[in-house]
């Protein structure tokens, strides 16, 4: 392989034929190094990382590498390797017996400190996935988090050769953004208009090369941006801040243009631009007002009916007040409401209602931004959750769980989906009600899998 030439590292064993084949389509090669090796192969492996021809890493990561991790013999080598691995696409495998999760066998909260259940402990002593050890494990992944680097779980060896595979075909075709919008959620189509605008940005404004992708369903549909390799992932969320300035100066044509010409068009150029993206815009912003003005009745009137014995004292002007202020009154700031409806630090209406109320109305008012989830208590279960722990990850969680649910939906990102909410349940376990958890857990085992 010469200086320079595209390839894939594969750290671990993973190159699995779904694996080769995924990348021996495409026309690159790959490395392939082990972690079972001493520090200095560990050198080797960083090097690579900073190599210009790196188009993705695969890593998977056993309970010997955890070990190593922990090693004083492999502290500086393992700040190099780890430090390095987020600059490219990459994906962090490791075991859900590893992380400690709950087995089929035994349907319980993940194993932690205080965990006491020893059949599920038996279970695993004699697995090659056994548990690694509790602080052993919370060192590791506080070390993967200080870096920036999220792990993903997988259950089966198969599982975690779609996952792998899915990475390789996205990194190659340098995927920039996804987005799953579940059908009926707030505001799904103006939120589509807009991606709609900032790609046409990209290309007629930026110059980029941005191909637009994805899917729909009867359940949802995908949005992806797949650009050249002048754009990076983080270069597209700055071209989105971009874009969402550009759109606040766009009632003032003059400073509109002046921001594009700035950006190296020609006056004339500039000026067509701005006319068409002003009109646009104002479209969009005139449906998202429609839209809402619909929601918002239709949310009262649901809460007046519902409400009108068990909180009689509450006024139709307090329950209009309380949804106006939950609802958001633009796409952008959507996601950011339904990420804290219910999350640490948000502030609550200025309202004086009970509790019990207030969550009454929070509740249906998510179900209304989010769109229609699977009828039945686990669903709604997981969603109080993600509303009460998620925080700001919580717009992908809700999403997450509306792919996990659409049937229609390829096999590598329902998987995907499956196990970044149970990643979410593991780090929330002791929060959560033990029922809840086994009920909750088990649902999503029995959700969508793959053998051996």
């Amino acid at each position: 392989m010469a200086a320079g030439d595209k390839f894939i590292l594969v750290l671990g064993s993973i190159l699995t034929e779904t694996v080769t084949t995924t990348i021996k389509t495409s026309g690159v090669v790959y490395q392939s190094k082990m972690l079972a090796s001493g520090p200095d192969n560990w050198l080797k492996i960083a090097r690579l990382l900073d190599d210009e021809g790196l188009g993705a890493t695969v890593a998977k990561l056993t309970r010997s590498d955890f070990e190593r991790l922990r090693s004083p013999r492999y502290s500086a080598a393992a700040d190099l390797v780890f430090g390095r691995l987020s600059a490219k696409p990459y994906i962090l495998l490791v075991h859900e017996g590893i992380l400690g999760y709950a087995s089929d066998e035994d349907q319980s909260s993940p194993a932690t400190s205080s965990m006491s259940s020893d059949g599920w402990r038996e279970f695993f002593e004699s697995d090659y996935f056994k548990p690694v050890d509790s602080q052993m494990r919370d060192d590791v992944l506080a070390m993967f988090e200080s870096h920036g680097l999220v792990v993903s779980s997988y259950k089966t060896n198969a599982e975690a050769s779609v996952l792998a595979a899915a990475l390789v075909d996205d990194a190659l075709g340098n995927l920039l953004f996804r987005i799953y919008v579940p059908a009926g959620r707030l505001y799904e189509n103006e939120l589509e208009k807009l991606l709609a605008m900032f790609h046409d940005w990209l290309g007629s404004v930026r110059g980029f090369s941005v191909r637009r992708d994805g899917y729909r369903t009867a359940s949802g549909r995908v949005v992806e941006f797949f650009g050249d390799a002048r754009i990076s992932v983080g270069g597209l969320r700055d071209e989105m801040e971009r874009f969402a300035h550009f759109l606040s100066l766009i009632d003032d044509h003059g400073d509109a243009v002046a921001m594009i010409v700035g950006l190296g068009l020609d006056h004339a150029r500039a000026s067509e631009l701005v006319g068409r993206y002003s009109r646009d815009a104002r479209r969009v912003l005139l449906d998202t007002k429609h839209e809402r003005e619909k929601r918002l009745l239709s949310v009262q009137q649901q809460l007046e009916t519902e409400l009108s014995d068990e909180a009689s004292e509450v006024s139709s002007d307090v329950i209009a007040t309380l949804v106006q202020q939950l609802i958001p009154s633009s796409p952008f700031s959507a996601s950011e409401l339904t990420g804290g409806l219910a999350g640490p630090g948000t502030a609550q209406p200025q309202v004086v209602v009970n509790q019990q109320f207030f969550n009454h109305v929070e509740g249906l008012v998510a179900q209304n931004l989010s769109g229609p989830v699977a009828v039945g208590t686990t669903p709604e279960a997981l969603l109080d959750a993600i509303r009460a722990f998620g925080g700001a990850e919580a717009f992908d969680l809700q999403a997450a769980l509306a792919e996990l649910n659409d049937e229609q939906a390829p096999t590598p990102a329902r998987i995907g989906a499956r196990q970044r909410l149970k990643d979410f349940l593991s780090r929330n376990g002791e929060r959560v009600e033990a029922a809840a958890f086994r009920m909750i857990w088990s649902w999503l085992e029995m959700r969508i899998g793959m053998t051996q």
